[in-house]
């Protein structure tokens, strides 16, 4: 809840790292970009002890040496590791053949960590649909929320002075869209708000606004106008894809399915659940994926069938 942008991102590739070396390039950028975060002291550690064991690896051989030297090339040894290499009557072209590959290896990791940026939209949405298609989530209260509601909130759930909990969620994601003329940046916007009775949820809604294009773009890595009719469509097809999947288990679409009234673009509706997902009209209203659950007696939301 505290990390500053990007540090859980950050510590979570470090922590995902498999081979030594990469471990090591991972926190060593941890810590060249969060010197305060959250994880730091623990990274430290482990990048100070580690690191000094994988210099003295390299002073055994010409292979480990020019490991190191990919590896990290800005590390505490990298200059040593160098010297090594030419100590092992290596050509001074090799080095910078290696440095080559250092920063090939950089340009992957930086890849890596924008791919895993436009994975994030759909995690979070598809998480809080989860949430959202819990049986456990209707009727409850937010002051002990049930497992898979607990994660989508993410924390303590807020409160309004002097009144009960506020079943409510926003995330501020970003990621860049590559194209030939370079990277353009994007930023989205996800919440998910329960409308609640009596203290208890009975409604649940994730919305954003163009969420649907912008999701798309994230899923498809290619640029989508939200002001055109055509890109419109096309995020629309694809999210309803990824959507209607989801709500398989729960609302199977062999008995469940019902027809879409504008502006929805799917509707599904059994046993006592039910789900709208509407696109807004145009580029910057609301997207929404709206779902309510079998409770009897519950107030219904605004804009809910």
């Amino acid at each position: 809840m505290f990390a500053a942008p990007g540090d859980l991102a950050d510590y979570r590739a470090y922590r995902m790292a498999r081979p030594q070396g990469a471990r090591l390039a991972r926190a060593q950028a941890y810590l060249e970009r969060h010197p305060g975060g959250v994880w730091a002291e623990e990274v430290r550690i482990v990048f100070e002890a580690e690191e000094a064991a994988w210099f003295e690896s390299a002073k055994t051989n010409r292979s480990r040496a020019r490991d190191y030297v990919v590896d990290l090339p800005n590390g505490p040894h990298a200059r040593a590791a160098r010297a090594l290499l030419v100590l092992f009557d290596e050509q001074k072209d090799d080095i910078d053949m290696l440095e080559l590959l250092a920063a090939s290896r950089r340009t992957a990791a930086m890849l890596d960590a924008e791919s895993e940026r436009r994975r994030r939209i759909g995690e979070v949405v598809l998480e809080e649909l989860a949430a959202l298609l819990d049986p456990e989530t209707w009727g409850t209260h937010l002051d002990a929320p049930p497992p898979l509601l607990a994660g989508a909130l993410r924390g303590a759930v807020p409160r309004t002075w002097g009144a009960g909990p506020i079943g409510r969620r926003e995330d501020e994601l970003f990621f860049v869209v590559p194209t030939p003329e370079g990277a353009q940046a994007r930023a989205v916007n996800v919440r998910l708000q329960l409308f609640l009775s009596h203290g208890r949820v009975v409604e649940g809604r994730i919305a954003g606004q163009d969420l649907f294009v912008r999701w798309a773009e994230a899923m498809s890595a290619r640029v989508l106008d939200p002001t055109t009719d055509a890109d419109r469509d096309a995020a629309s097809v694809a999210v309803v894809d990824v959507l209607a999947g989801a709500l398989e288990g729960r609302m199977p679409a062999s008995r469940c399915a019902a027809p879409p009234q504008a502006p929805e673009v799917l509707a599904r509706g059994c046993d006592g659940w039910g789900t709208s997902v509407a696109m807004g009209a145009r580029e910057g209203d609301d997207d929404v994926v709206a779902v309510r659950g079998p409770q009897l007696g519950r107030a219904r939301a605004p804009g809910m069938r």
